[in-house]
Order: C-alpha cells, then sequence, then structure tokens
C-alpha cells in the first residue's frame, strides 16, 4: 500500500470534510427552500441571475455555468417560468435558441428565501468571530476558484 504524505493526508481529509458539510448543507437548504415553494436548482438557478439581473442568458450558457445537462435545465426554467419568475424570450434569427432573465418577481423570491434563511444562518455562525469568517471564505474561494478553472469538459 502506498503510505501518503502528511500533505496528502490532509488533502484527503479535507477533502472527505467538505463532502460531508456539502451533503449536510444540500439537505439542510432543501428542507429551508420548501415553504419558500422551490428547489434547490430553482433557486440556484434565481441566485446565479440576481447578482446580474440584467443579464439574458441561453440554456446551452446556463448549462455550462450551472453544471447541469441541457434537458434538466429546460424543466427548471420551464417550471421557474410557469411560475411567472424568469421570462424567457425567443431569439430573433434562431427560433430554437431562447435567452432566459429574471424577473421582478423572481428577484423578489429569491430575496425571500435568503431572509427566511437569514435566522438559521447567524444561529450557524454565531460562534465565529469576523476573522474567522473572513479566513474561511478566503480559503473556500481559493478552491472554488481552483475547481472552476479545472473544471471537467462537458
Amino acid at each position: 500500500m502506498h503510505m501518503l504524505t502528511e500533505k496528502q493526508s490532509l488533502s484527503f481529509k479535507l477533502m472527505i470534510s467538505l463532502g460531508i458539510v456539502h451533503q449536510l448543507t444540500d439537505a439542510w437548504l432543501s428542507k429551508a427552500l420548501e415553504p419558500c415553494g422551490l428547489n434547490q436548482s430553482q433557486f440556484n438557478l434565481l441566485n446565479h441571475f440576481s447578482h446580474q439581473p440584467e443579464r439574458e442568458q441561453t440554456i446551452s450558457q446556463l448549462a455550462q455555468v450551472m453544471q447541469m445537462n441541457q434537458p434538466g435545465l429546460t424543466k427548471v426554467v420551464n417550471k421557474l417560468a410557469d411560475q411567472g419568475l424568469v421570462d424567457v424570450r425567443k431569439d430573433d434569427e434562431d427560433g430554437r435558441k431562447k435567452w432566459i432573465k429574471i424577473n421582478a418577481n423572481g428577484l423578489a423570491r429569491v430575496q425571500s428565501a435568503f431572509n427566511s434563511f437569514l435566522p438559521n444562518i447567524d444561529q450557524c455562525f454565531d460562534q465565529w468571530d469576523d476573522d474567522e469568517m473572513r479566513q474561511m471564505l478566503q480559503h473556500t474561494d481559493k478552491l472554488k476558484t481552483w475547481l472552476d478553472n479545472n473544471r471537467e469538459p462537458s
């Protein structure tokens, strides 16, 4: 059996721990979103758009950014459109291509969802000081950037 270096052992433990954190936060978020009438994919898409509400994107652009397949993403977009939370516009030149954009209702829903979790998020980080939170954010942003820059081609 191959012996791990100290750094490899720490890296492995860190990835396992992050996987557990991911599972736990996913379960928490799913439950927190139920009263908002959204699932995680719908929330993630609305949240993505909420950072630049004026931006339109196509299904294929969104599929790449959101790391979802096009049929799955189309289903999410259609559900959000049925709920009146996003606007879908056919492309002027290619009728098969659709442009998706969040609307005022979608922005309000994502804000309402955030407001509903805020007490739990406050409670989660109650024992953390600002420096601990900044450091954690700095480290997770570094990891997020590396993972984003080293995605497997789809």
